[in-house]
């Protein structure tokens, strides 16, 4: 599965990619400051379900906590 690194992503560009990669979900775009929300939502989609996504309030930025989604990402692919 592709993966992104979001370092030097901004928000909409690292939200685009993920609505791309994750298309069926429907994961829709929001503004950076409702990120958490975001996060929440794709936690519910199947394939991260059962991934151990990261709990978006385990961090203070939404890059922090995309910097983790790699390596899940990874291990899940």
């Amino acid at each position: 599965m592709t993966t992104y690194d979001p370092r030097e992503m901004t928000w909409d560009q690292y939200c685009k990619l993920m609505q791309e990669l994750f298309g069926p979900q429907e994961l829709g775009n929001v503004p950076e400051e409702h990120w958490r929300d975001w996060v929440d939502g794709m936690s519910g989609i199947g394939y991260f379900v059962n991934s151990a996504i990261p709990d978006q309030r385990m961090y203070d930025t939404w890059q922090s906590w995309a910097e983790n989604m790699v390596g899940i990402m990874n291990i899940t692919a």
